[in-house]
């Protein structure tokens, strides 16, 4: 039987949180979406696998350096989200279970186009820095510490905009309470297309950061998907700290549990968290509120 030592337990306390950051990147654009637009953006975990192909082929099969990679790819994700907007998902606003068909629907169109250009086998993005440091016995990558790290800031960026800017502060007031913004002159559709394009730049750069650290496959945005819902139940639909809270518990979970329990535990876990929240605070841990 493995022996939980102390290293080992720290070790998936690590990984466990540089796990949870990524998937904060993940969950905190899903959250903005939904709150915005309220629409499920089912597809948003395919935009979170596209961005991570869009920088494999930069990066791997065009030779271009890997963090440049991540910025086109944030580029052009957002546009992605600004198009989905305004030609796929506008048209349908006010209705309720359109927006989520069509949504899956093109979760459906976006893994076909990925599977036959780059095929079901994974694919890997070699780590743009191999090396690992040791920290009291402990062995972190150095890859890894820089994907927490940028998603960290990124974290902060979006925090910063949100509370500082003109249109920060407009995403908030539609969040909060769409027909009083609609009477101070935010425009809905601005905002919804803000919003969209924003979180799938974020997206972007998790699905980037997760293939980075471990491997791309055309499904990989089902699992990221499930991911970001549960965050968002767990923080509360719109909350910034929320999603914060809920991807680091996602992220230790998945690092912790896995290790002292298995995966069967680490799968199921996640799920019992939500159902008991649910029942006791079901508004999530910190409401609704950037």
């Amino acid at each position: 039987m493995f022996e939980i030592t102390t290293e080992v337990l720290l070790q998936s306390i690590i990984n466990g949180l540089i796990l949870g950051w990524i998937y904060v990147l993940m969950a905190l654009g899903l959250s903005l979406i939904l709150s915005i637009t309220n629409i499920l953006q089912f597809a948003h975990g395919e935009v979170y696998m596209l961005g991570a192909y869009v920088v494999y082929y930069l990066s791997v099969i065009c030779g271009i350096n890997f963090f440049v990679a991540v910025l086109i790819s944030v580029v052009l994700m957002g546009i992605l989200g600004l198009l989905l907007e305004r030609f796929f998902f506008r048209p349908l606003r006010g209705e309720f279970l359109l927006p989520m068909v069509a949504a899956l629907g093109l979760m459906i169109i976006l893994q076909s186009i990925v599977t036959v250009g780059f095929g079901i086998n994974p694919k890997s993005i070699p780590s743009f820095a191999p090396e690992s440091i040791k920290i009291l016995s402990i062995m972190i990558g150095v890859d890894r510490a820089i994907a927490a790290v940028i998603s960290i800031a990124f974290t902060l960026l979006l925090f910063i905009f949100l509370k500082v800017s003109k249109y920060g502060l407009a995403l908030t007031a539609a969040s909060q309470h769409r027909e009083a913004s609609i009477l101070q002159g935010i425009s809905p559709n601005r905002m919804s297309a803000l919003a969209m394009a924003i979180g799938s730049a974020l997206a972007a750069v998790g699905g980037a950061l997760m293939g980075a650290t471990l491997v791309l496959n055309p499904s990989m945005g089902n699992t990221a998907l499930i991911k970001g819902l549960i965050i968002i139940v767990l923080g509360g639909m719109g909350s910034l700290l929320g999603g914060v809270v809920g991807g680091i518990i996602l992220g230790l979970i998945d690092g912790v549990v896995l290790v002292l329990f298995g995966p069967i535990a680490a799968s199921v876990a996640p799920l019992l968290l939500v159902a008991v929240l649910l029942v006791i605070k079901p508004q999530g841990l910190f409401g609704h509120e950037f």
